[in-house]
């Protein structure tokens, strides 16, 4: 895949994680649909990245390898939860089917969809270095140095509105499997709801980003 379908493809993702939040603004069926395409376009992420797969146990290992690679799979078993979840309450495939432990089914479907979004954003974040050789791959000049550190702020003001909208959202006490009363009233807008999300992936991708510029740095002085 070139690298500009690539980015493209990374970015539906995280948007349609994003939409798949929207539940109690959308249909059951959209939900579902949106979930499936979501999945559908993470596998097609894990085809393209099969030779970081294949090359797993091999070469030599770093802090930042090992970081990367348990944040990764963490990924990756939060998905295939996500996945089985989805299928087993199913209002559309499995409806007629006797589910004895729907109720729990449902619980660890959500509490595995409001982990994603951190987890993702780190990977995000971890991995700018390679998002970065894409843009460039598909003619995006050098940015400045005053650009970068304009972006670094950016960034920053991002991450301050992005714990703020973990809370708004119902986020922090979710990601430590506690139920919260926030639920957002789509009635009076919907569109900032769509923002604060993007606030808490720009504060995890913040985190990842900062965590690999503090790894390479650790490296580089011993």
């Amino acid at each position: 895949m070139r690298p500009g379908a690539r980015l493209g493809l990374a970015l539906l993702t995280l948007a349609l994680l994003i939409f798949c939040f929207a539940y109690w603004w959308l249909s059951n069926l959209a939900h579902e649909i949106a979930d499936s395409v979501m999945l559908l376009a993470l596998s097609r992420h894990v085809i393209n990245n099969r030779f970081w797969w294949r090359q797993l146990r091999a070469g030599r290992w770093t802090a930042e390898r090992a970081v990367t690679t348990a944040l990764t799979l963490l990924v990756a078993l939060d998905v295939l939860v996500l996945l089985g979840t989805s299928l087993a309450i199913s209002q559309s495939l499995l409806a007629a089917l006797p589910r004895p432990a729907l109720f729990t089914l449902r619980e660890v479907h959500w509490f595995a969809a409001y982990w994603l979004i951190p987890l993702a954003a780190l990977h995000l974040g971890l991995n700018a270095g390679r998002i970065g050789r894409l843009l460039r791959q598909v003619g995006m000049p050098a940015t400045p140095w005053a650009l970068r550190l304009g972006l670094c702020v950016l960034l920053a003001l991002v991450a301050l509105q992005g714990l703020a909208s973990g809370g708004l959202l119902g986020l922090w006490p979710r990601l430590g499997f506690r139920y919260s009363l926030a639920m957002w009233d789509f009635n009076a807008a919907a569109w900032p709801f769509f923002l604060h999300w993007g606030a808490v992936i720009g504060l995890f991708s913040g985190i990842g980003l900062a965590l690999a510029s503090a790894i390479r740095r650790q490296a580089r002085s011993t």
